[in-house]
């Protein structure tokens, strides 16, 4: 394979047969699961959308909006419905339609797609960096309700803040990659002795000035989008997360020695962690691969782009994905008012509509009878 940087590290000794046999394997998945990617992403896009659409209803009810912790939770929703309205139209025209291109598209949808992938991976990283201070908030606020957090309004600027923060380092993906004619990758290019018109199709590539230096600018692109869109906020999730259990245990165990009351209280700090170790198992199961390959992909560029991430691109995106739809499951399990808020928008609604349709049928039978 051509190392696409001088001096290239090499992960992999292609002249082991247990590395072959590896590579393999990777390779013979990535070419069987490529074929239902598109179709399981368009369900969870499309599921996801609407879930998340109800989740942002619920969450600026009146009675709702006066935390801030739900504030953060709709904006994580916003957020992610917007990461999964692009990625489905990114699928229909990329995935689903690309036959139609093979050798390149118009230069109006590589526009959109460098879009897609600089706000997806800003709005999904935003969503990363919110949940962590969401956390922060919970365990600032647990032992004590009067906390300034619980009931702040700074939702806007601490919206703002990370979101600047995340698309400064976002846009260096757009100093990597660069849009360029077709016909200046395959020139003449000829399939059964016709030449293909190559005119007005273009494709991504990586620009010269990336590669320059032994790619240090594309290298430390890797680098950017590894340690501070991955690595970091699940670390701080960590981090967070587990004081906060440590917290919750500690106020139990005060609470049984005052009170004496142990069996419903042990059970509702035992219903609050485990839904806070799932919330965690998530993150780090999403999101650390995608670190790790990132910096795997820093040091070892051409052995773990070519081998590796072509191979579990998809099913790392189809990962980030489900992460999108986590919020609207966990938060039904976690908050009764959450529920009773959801009953009232929707179900009771729902209940008085099948009531009302029932009322006019039988006023209908009983006019014909």
């Amino acid at each position: 394979q051509y190392p696409m940087c001088e001096n290239d590290n090499y992960l992999f000794d292609l002249e082991e047969n247990e590395t072959r046999r590896f590579l393999g394997s990777l390779e013979a998945f990535g070419l069987g699961y490529t074929v239902y990617h598109r179709w399981i992403c368009a369900f969870v896009c499309t599921f996801g959308i609407l879930l998340n659409c109800l989740h942002i209803i619920v969450l600026t009810r009146n009675p709702m909006r006066v935390y801030i912790i739900n504030n953060i939770l709709s904006v994580i929703a916003v957020c992610d419905v917007t990461t999964m309205a692009s990625y489905l139209i990114y699928l229909v025209k990329f995935k689903f339609h690309e036959d139609e291109s093979a050798y390149g598209h118009s230069y109006f949808w590589l526009v959109f797609l460098l879009a897609h992938v600089v706000s997806s991976i800003a709005l999904h990283t935003v969503s990363l960096y919110l949940s962590v201070i969401m956390a922060f908030i919970r365990w600032n606020a647990l032992d004590r309700l009067d906390s300034k957090w619980v009931k702040s309004r700074s939702i806007g600027r601490i919206f703002f803040v990370t979101f600047l923060f995340v698309m400064l380092i976002s846009i260096s993906n757009l100093a990597v990659h660069d849009i360029v004619p077709t016909k200046e990758i395959f020139r003449d290019l000829n399939i059964n002795g016709t030449k293909i018109n190559l005119e007005n199709l273009y494709t991504v590539s990586l620009r010269d000035l990336a590669l320059d230096n032994e790619c240090v600018i594309f290298k430390s692109q890797l680098w950017l989008t590894g340690i501070f869109f991955k690595v970091i906020p699940c670390m701080l999730l960590l981090w967070f997360t587990v004081a906060l259990m440590i917290k919750l245990y500690e106020m139990s165990r005060k609470r049984r020695l005052l009170r004496r009351d142990d069996t419903r209280k042990k059970s509702a700090v035992d219903k609050t962690t485990v839904m806070l170790i799932i919330m965690l198992t998530v993150f780090l199961i999403t999101e650390l691969p995608q670190g790790a390959i990132a910096i795997l992909n820093a040091i070892y560029t051409t052995d773990v782009h070519v081998n590796v991430y072509l191979h579990i691109g998809e099913l790392l995106d189809l990962l980030s994905l489900v992460n999108c739809n986590v919020g609207f499951v966990l938060y039904c399990c976690m908050s009764s008012r959450y529920r009773h808020t959801f009953r009232s928008l929707f179900l009771t609604r729902l209940e008085k509509t099948k009531a009302s349709r029932k009322d006019v049928i039988s006023a209908f039978h009983n006019l014909i009878s």
